[in-house]
């Protein structure tokens, strides 16, 4: 988390819930299409960031907002690699903040609307990349008990995530739920205190797995070997929130034993060990500043 921690971040740690589709890990991003023939907003806008607020406001199906973010954390949307996988670059790739709002022709898949940022991104920066895989340590997501035995916030699920969100005419639901709505597949996180809980229903361990890199600082690799789909709940500590006496007016609430490593094994029976292997890299070969608009 940035060392600095805004008003506007610490005012939606009271109680903020994102949801977030997730996507397996396939084939690294290819670089490549951040080209010309990549599909284009209708409208965008880049601008130096003015206030010092973290705005995370949800993008409609035909709009991408994002607002006081650095281009590390951009990319980092737009190829779906974590921040640590992001080399090369000035420093003010991931110091310099920055607005964006953009307006699509038109509803827009999740993939669609990575491809169109990659457009922007590749035009307004200037930017020229490409992906190589390197060896590196990663970790081992593995069951932590030797009965196999798993914790309680790790259930078989009766629903099929990546089944219902990959076909055809699956669109997610929006607004407020209603009867006959598909499952709201993807993963959330709700903040309270210094505490973060993250909820995933009907995903395989491979999604947990990727869900945990951020804070893991690495790459996580299924190695639990446990089939099909789970209902998952965790909850770790942020510890650049737990330092604080209290948040817009109330106090902090802290839990102890609530690392990563202790809330994995104690709350779904699981560890990361420690693992070395290919890790995909998206490397900046050439950036500038993107001119006012």
């Amino acid at each position: 988390m940035h060392r600095g921690l805004s008003r506007g971040l610490l005012l939606l740690t009271g109680v903020f819930l994102v949801a977030l589709q997730a996507t397996p890990r396939g084939q690294p991003p290819d670089a490549s299409h951040a080209s010309p023939t990549a599909p284009a907003f209708e409208v965008a806008s880049i601008k130096p960031a003015t206030a010092t607020d973290v705005l995370l406001t949800p993008s409609a199906p035909d709009r991408f907002f994002r607002h006081n973010m650095p281009l590390a954390q951009l990319l980092a949307y737009a190829y779906e690699v974590n921040a640590f996988q992001i080399d090369g670059g000035d420093s003010w790739t991931r110091i310099s903040r920055f607005d964006i709002e953009a307006r699509a022709d038109g509803r827009q898949t999740p993939e669609q609307m990575r491809l169109m940022v990659r457009r922007l991104l590749a035009e307004r920066f200037n930017l020229q990349l490409h992906m190589e895989t390197r060896d590196l340590p990663r970790y081992a997501l593995v069951k932590s008990r030797r009965d196999g035995r798993l914790g309680d916030n790790l259930r078989p699920s009766a629903i099929d995530c990546p089944a219902i969100t990959s076909a055809p005419d699956y669109r997610p639901p929006t607004g407020p739920p209603q009867p006959g709505d598909p499952p709201r597949c993807g993963i959330s996180f709700r903040i309270s205190g210094a505490v973060r809980t993250l909820t995933l229903q009907g995903a395989p361990i491979s999604e947990l797995a990727r869900a945990l890199e951020p804070d893991a600082g690495r790459v996580i690799i299924d190695k639990t070997g446990l089939p099909g789909t789970y209902d998952i709940e965790l909850e770790t500590a942020m510890p650049a929130l737990a330092r604080l006496p209290s948040i817009a007016g109330q106090p902090v609430r802290r839990r102890d034993g609530l690392s990563l490593f202790i809330a994995l094994q104690g709350q779904l029976g699981l560890t990361l060990e420690s693992d070395r292997g290919p890790v995909d890299i998206l490397v900046i070969d050439y950036v500038e500043r993107p001119s006012p608009n």
